[in-house]
């Protein structure tokens, strides 16, 4: 009993924290839509689709876009060497076609009943794939990145900050930061760390949330385009 009320209330501290990133992107008025790279059950996507909903009628700002990416089949093939030596790859937490939950027809059904669907734009496929397809206009004010793996993390974010897609001010959220005992080797946080020396990256790190997330905000970075 004790684990499953601290189990939800991580899950509520998470989603407030979620929230309060799209409060955040509202109010400072950071250029961009919003985007979540991996969506499970749509849990999270809601959230943020409510939150921008609220923004919209009580913060009077021009509307933002949501944009949704997974492959909808599941974690890619565990490739690289950083992630066959992680230890959640190594104990069975994190395989090949494992987290698969929504398919992309019902996460667009629950979404629609939370946010116009004018205003939802998805990705289907691999982020190495799908990132790159991008237009060269595209500009984000917040991720929520959900990717678990190092490989999936690169995928999704090098593209963004090689061709400028994220703005002054974004705010990024890591929604597996700590996995892997928290080691600094492995998933989100080195794939955070080689993004950072890459592309000088000037950025606040704006602390933990839930047991398992950290937010950082983007100041500045050189963009290769």
């Amino acid at each position: 009993m004790l684990f499953d009320r601290g189990a939800s209330w991580s899950r509520g501290e998470s989603r407030t924290h979620l929230c309060l990133g799209v409060e955040y992107v509202y109010s400072a008025e950071v250029e961009g839509d919003i985007a979540e790279f991996g969506t499970m059950s749509g849990e999270t996507a809601v959230t943020i689709a409510v939150a921008m909903r609220e923004c919209d009628r009580l913060l009077l700002r021009r509307p933002k876009r949501l944009y949704l990416f997974d492959s909808f089949e599941g974690l890619p093939a565990i490739a690289s060497m950083a992630d066959r030596e992680s230890i959640h790859v190594k104990s069975g937490v994190w395989t090949a076609g494992g987290c698969k939950m929504l398919a992309k027809d019902e996460l667009i059904g629950r979404l629609c009943r939370k946010i116009s669907p004018e205003r939802l734009v998805v990705y289907d496929g691999w982020y190495k794939d799908t990132v790159l397809t991008l237009p060269s206009g595209t500009r984000f004010a917040m991720l929520h990145v959900d990717c678990d793996l190092y490989q999936s993390t690169m995928d999704a974010l090098e593209p963004l900050f090689s061709k400028g897609h994220l703005a002054e001010g974004a705010l990024i959220l890591f929604d597996d930061w700590y996995c892997n005992r928290a080691s600094p080797s492995y998933g989100e946080q080195r794939a955070w760390s080689e993004l950072v020396g890459r592309f000088s990256i000037a950025f606040s790190d704006v602390g933990s949330y839930g047991w398992g997330g950290r937010k950082f905000i983007v100041h500045a970075y050189q963009a290769r385009r």
